[in-house]
């Protein structure tokens, strides 16, 4: 995973990203730096479905389990899937002077199963670009397989990351979270296609998604 990053951190911007990157190692306010490759050391994301999302899917006794290596994230009561942690495979990105990543591309390892007594839909392998936003996976519902599709959508202009360079010797922390994933149209139409109703819009943020890793620059 490499990453191609740009960032100036102006007078305006100072206070709420000094208050994102916070510690030792923050870019302080004023300083240039020039665009740098990073490459991925490890990393983790996360998507967690919406309160929203969650009580929509329930009005269809409709729950949410892992994909291996993806590993569930359980709610309160210990019992109800709410999230899965996925393990990165390759993304590569190019981040703006406001910390806007504004081209890239990156897929993650496993997935989603979305399942009542009646349908079964796999989302797997998912991957996403920008600037689109769209997010492609491979959809299996019951035993067919329908292929890759854009299933969800990201506002690229949502996105905000956070950057924390590295003592000498050390990673760079490169950071993203509180980003909306809404349903595409395709998605949708497979999902009424394969439960039989209707439960969102294309307005409706029904995954959060966050990501986290360590990056050391290359030269």
């Amino acid at each position: 995973m490499s990453i191609t990053r740009r960032v100036f951190v102006s007078g305006a911007m100072a206070a709420p990203l000094a208050a994102q990157l916070g510690g030792a190692g923050a870019v302080a306010a004023g300083e240039q730096l020039d665009d740098q490759k990073l490459t991925l050391l490890d990393g983790l994301a996360e998507l967690r479905l919406t309160d929203f999302a969650l009580k929509q899917l329930a009005t269809q006794g409709i729950t949410m389990q892992a994909v291996a290596p993806a590993t569930a994230i359980m709610g309160g009561d210990g019992k109800t899937v709410q999230g899965v942690k996925l393990i990165p495979e390759y993304t590569t990105g190019t981040v703006t002077l406001t910390g806007q990543p504004s081209a890239g591309t990156g897929r993650v390892l496993g997935g989603v199963v979305l399942a009542n007594d009646k349908a079964r839909m796999e989302i797997t392998e998912i991957r996403g670009g920008l600037p689109d936003g769209r997010v492609f996976a491979f959809l299996k519902v019951g035993d067919q397989w329908l292929g890759e599709l854009p299933l969800y959508a990201t506002d690229p202009g949502k996105i905000q990351l956070s950057l924390k360079m590295g003592t000498p010797g050390k990673p760079t922390t490169v950071q993203g979270s509180g980003i909306p994933v809404t349903p595409t149209q395709e998605g949708l139409d497979a999902f009424t296609k394969a439960f039989g109703t209707a439960l969102f819009t294309t307005k409706d943020t029904v995954f959060i998604a966050s990501a986290e890793g360590n990056a050391w620059p290359l030269p």
